[in-house]
């Protein structure tokens, strides 16, 4: 049985946030917007009481045992203009309305290119490729071409590891994606801990990829299982969601995850399963089950958006501009009683 509560919560991410706040992932995954992460051990020693003996006497002394109330918080106030979901409390959010990206909240990775995907793009931690401007987050893909030819991608990726992680919830995020061939914004999350094995074993959650060249269409895909399995979704406007910013979600409850486009569902699965590296099937809901965290990124080229090509433009409309992303939760889950569907 799992429960969550808002002073859970609270309380974890305030601990979380004294952690540090850059990080460099070096693992090797396969799927099309993956990293893998450090799993840390935190180990307790105790040492043992000792007594003070004499000849003549040996004194014991009890510890004092005192005893504190729980502190009950109460959630943050939600930002002016949030609409919080029925049945859900407002628990976090970034709005990006400061002068520079919140170290609070999010790490900047760097790797190289090809890291992923066969990705033509090298993730650096320079403010060229991540900033905040104007209430929004930017992350903007750049192209370098040297004096005998030879050309270098540089764009940014981020991460909440260790200051936000959570297990259920409304989660959403207001985006304008980039335009051109050969970009892959993304809006997703990765399990805080892999408990059940490096990826996919411990899964992934997609909430939007928009593929460059194909700008009217957005996925939505859960990776899980051994071997690599994913369960996916998609829908398409009559535009192009680069053209403005739109509303990208997935409301995730045990045995469910729902995705959503501008408030309007358009995908339901609770098909998913979990197995470890040594073949054991582990009990429904597994891999979802654990906290997972945010990643939000823009890949160059690599093996489903392709290269980009001489239409494609490195200016503004290159640009993924994050308005916010926000977090709801109910009072408590329960995982007790699920089990997949038949």
């Amino acid at each position: 049985m799992k429960k969550a509560t808002f002073a859970l919560v609270l309380a974890s991410l305030m601990l979380l946030g004294s952690c540090a706040k850059t990080t460099e992932v070096t693992a090797s995954e396969e799927t099309t917007t993956t990293t893998a992460q450090a799993t840390e051990t935190s180990e307790t020693t105790t040492e043992a009481a000792t007594e003070e003996t004499t000849e003549q006497t040996t004194t014991q002394t009890a510890p004092e045992i005192t005893t504190t109330e729980p502190v009950e918080t109460e959630p943050p106030t939600p930002p002016e203009g949030c609409v919080v979901p029925e049945g859900y409390t407002f628990v976090w959010s970034d709005e990006f309305d400061g002068d520079e990206l919140s170290k609070d909240n999010w790490n900047t990775e760097h790797h190289s290119k090809g890291y992923v995907n066969n990705e033509l793009q090298e993730y650096t931690w320079g403010t060229t490729n991540v900033y905040v401007e104007d209430g929004d987050l930017v992350i903007q893909p750049l192209k370098e071409v040297s004096d005998n030819g030879e050309v270098k991608y540089t764009s940014g990726r981020i991460n909440t590891y260790q200051n936000a992680s959570f297990l259920y919830g409304y989660f959403e995020a207001r985006i304008k994606v980039p335009e051109g061939k050969g970009f892959l914004p993304a809006f997703w999350m990765l399990p805080s801990k892999n408990t059940y094995g490096g990826w996919p074993l411990s899964g992934e959650i997609d909430i939007m990829e928009v593929v460059g060249g194909n700008e009217s269409t957005t996925y939505s895909t859960l990776h899980y299982g051994l071997p690599h399995d994913e369960t996916q979704g998609s829908t398409s406007i009559s535009g192009k969601l680069s053209d403005d910013y739109h509303i990208y979600a997935c409301e995730w409850v045990p045995g469910k995850m729902s995705f959503y486009l501008d408030g309007e569902k358009f995908f339901e699965t609770s098909d998913w399963y979990c197995v470890t590296q040594l073949g054991v099937e582990k009990d429904y809901p597994a891999p979802f089950d654990g906290a997972f965290y945010f990643t939000l990124n823009v890949a160059v080229g690599g093996n489903w958006p392709g290269d980009p090509d001489e239409s494609t433009m490195f200016d503004e409309t290159a640009q993924m501009r994050v308005d916010y992303v926000r977090v709801y939760q109910m009072e408590s889950y329960d995982d007790s009683s699920v089990v997949k569907p038949s």
